[in-house]
Parts: structure tokens; sequence; C-alpha cells
């Protein structure tokens, strides 16, 4: 079983790093970070004042289901210039759910999803698949590609944009 978890995170980051940037000279790293609750010395989970749980994002080690993955893209402009919409792709993993409302970026962008593994994008009001012969509204734990335009990214500097899912 634990050989099964540590070649499913060799998995989550192969199945993961399809990605595009449309606009050149610009480089794309994809990181990914599971949470972990902090314990003391006595093996106590750790507390704030307020009683809840101290928790903390770390590289992706071993994950089992459940566990929530944070993938970061970070977008590095390396030119002179200025560069607008810069498209960033990423197919999410069939053993994972996307989960809803995560996508973030402190850079301004737009987001859109795909369930039919990344041939189109729309928003998530316009994403539907059928079941039982009948279509309905795509769930955001159906959603199998995540599909980021980051407004602008300035001359030598990075954006970070990203989004979470949990191990079914």
């Amino acid at each position: 079983m634990k050989k099964l978890y540590t070649n499913l995170v060799a998995l989550l980051f192969v199945a993961t790093s399809i990605q595009a940037a449309e606009k050149s000279p610009v480089r794309i790293e994809l990181h990914s970070y599971q949470q972990i609750m902090l314990k003391d010395k006595q093996g106590k989970l750790k507390k704030d004042k307020e009683g809840h749980v101290i928790k903390k994002w770390v590289p992706v080690k071993r994950v089992v289901p459940n566990t929530v993955v944070k993938y970061v893209d970070t977008i590095i402009n390396d030119s002179n210039e200025t560069l607008t919409d810069v498209k960033v792709k990423n197919r999410i993993n069939p053993n994972l759910a996307f989960i809803a409302d995560s996508a973030a970026s402190k850079a301004e962008f737009s987001v859109k999803y795909s369930v039919d593994g990344g041939r189109h994008f729309d928003l998530p009001e316009n994403l539907y698949v059928v079941e039982n012969k009948r279509k309905r509204l795509a769930k955001p734990s159906e959603y199998n590609a995540i599909l980021f335009v980051v407004n602008k990214v300035p001359a030598h500097t990075n954006v970070d944009v990203s989004y979470k899912t949990i191990l079914k």
C-alpha cells in the first residue's frame, strides 16, 4: 500500500505538468504541496490562540486518500517587456478532484475549466456532462483540466497561479 501512494506521488507530478504558456520568452515551473498539521515534541497537534490546529504547506512526499494537494505554477518572465494574456494549462489527474473556488493568484487573472481533457475550456456555468443519458451541469470534482489567463506578467518578474485538489 505504501508503494502505491509513493508511485501515485510520481504520477501526480507527471500528469499535472502538461502545461503551455502561449507567450514567449516565458518559463513555467510547477510545484505541488500538501497540507500538514503541525505537532509538538509529544506528538500532540499544535494549536493557535483560538484553539485552531496549525497547518503548513510542504512539498508533496506521500499522499493518502483525502489529502489536499495544492499546485502552484510559477510564470517566469525573463524578457524586457510586460507579457499580456499569458495562458497556463494544467491537466488534473483522474485520481484527484478539483476543489471548487480554489483557483488563485495575486495577479489579475481569469480561469476556465474543461471536462473533456482540455480540448474545450469554459466557465463553470457552461460545463456539462452526460449522466444516465441526461445532460447536467458538471461538478467541480469532474473538471479534468484548468486554464489560467494572467492579464499581465511584468518584465523580469514571476507570477504564481494555483489551485487545490483532493486525492480521491
